[in-house]
């Protein structure tokens, strides 16, 4: 597989003269947007018929055609159920997906709609001077129950064109020998046991099924005129336990309250979750068994930061290594919410240990 940096380095020019030309696209506004963790797609800023859109170029080896067809038809499926979705716009050639190959290597290019309005975090995390914030939180908590109550009738895939489990996504980073040093035993029984834990849950159309796989508050805009959500980037899209994503929202609400006190955070946090359920639940249905379960995929939400940054191990940044130290000491002892509510937690410093 080709790295980043080299398609970067000597196709980019040639891979975008393909797309311009492909999708119609304005030479001048293209604008690539910086790499940010783990990702491994090219994403630009482009005008298209004087509307903007996204362009995104995929050259990962785990994302083939198929997979990418199948992604754009879950985009497509939640779209036609009145999900705001970002949905993937048509080539000149009439084509969802173009291919374009670089030494025999496939790159797929999509184009998709640009949400309306803006990320909340590109906004410093200030939300509709009109609105409470409570609105926010509670769209956030409603387009996840629409996304997943609309999963529950998706029925567009056949064994060849269909997205992976979350398991089989994330294969690679979960190889735990390889990526978690011997030294750290207790950190692999820890993650083995939790992963068992998690993979021997029933499955059935109500709790699991195909899913976002990474929806935060920089995957979707907000309409600062009325408070919509727009939900992109749907790479990581995959068969998984609807609650993750709940997991998930909980953790999108600490940067909030992560410099307050103990009793603060905990207020804050119950507060926020009850407004974020409450959206949640005017659009699916989820028992109450498995919102007991949130804490549980909390953990595995700590687990997966640990397995991105255990590479940077003997990095050394001493905050890197503080942090590394938090979080290698929270899924040691088992701690609840990431350590949030835990004497280690410091808001002068916070995730530091």
């Amino acid at each position: 597989m080709m790295d980043r940096k080299t398609i970067i380095e000597q196709h980019e020019k040639d891979i975008l003269r393909f797309a311009i030309r492909q999708f119609n696209l304005n030479a001048e506004d293209l604008a690539k947007f910086e790499a940010f963790e783990g990702c491994a797609n090219l994403v630009y800023a482009c005008i298209q018929n004087n509307h903007p859109v996204i362009l995104r170029v995929s050259f990962r080896q785990d994302r083939s055609y198929n997979q990418i067809r199948a992604e754009l038809n879950f985009i497509n499926h939640l779209s036609e159920n009145g999900v705001r979705v970002a949905r993937p716009i048509s080539s000149c050639d009439a084509k969802l997906i173009e291919e374009y190959h670089v030494e025999m290597s496939p790159i797929f290019l999509v184009c998709f709609e640009k949400g309306r309005g803006m990320r909340v975090p590109d906004n410093d995390y200030r939300y509709r001077e009109d609105a409470p914030i409570d609105e926010y939180f509670h769209n956030w908590g409603k387009v996840l129950g629409q996304m997943h109550k609309s999963s529950k009738s998706f029925l567009r895939e056949n064994n060849q064109i269909r997205r992976p489990d979350w398991f089989k996504l994330h294969a690679q980073q979960l190889d735990i020998d390889t990526i978690i040093p011997a030294e750290l035993q207790l950190v692999r029984d820890r993650v083995r046991s939790l992963l068992r834990d998690i993979g021997m849950l029933p499955k059935d159309q109500q709790c699991y099924g195909l899913l976002h796989g990474d929806f935060n508050d920089g995957n979707f805009t907000v309409d600062y005129s009325n408070g919509d959500i727009t939900v992109f980037d749907f790479d990581d899209c995959c068969y998984f336990w609807f609650v993750y994503e709940l997991a998930s929202a909980w953790e999108g609400g600490i940067g909030r309250i992560m410099f307050k006190g103990l009793d603060e955070r905990r207020s804050f946090m119950r507060y926020y979750m009850e407004k974020v359920l409450e959206g949640y639940f005017s659009e699916n249905e989820l028992s109450a068994d498995w919102i007991d379960k949130i804490p549980l995929f909390i953990r595995l939400i700590q687990v997966e930061e640990f397995l991105y940054y255990v590479q940077y191990l003997n990095d050394p940044d001493e905050e890197m290594q503080a942090h590394l130290r938090y979080l290698i000491k929270c899924i040691e002892d088992d701690l609840p919410y990431m350590g949030f509510f835990d004497r280690i937690y410091s808001p002068q410093r916070p995730f530091l240990f």
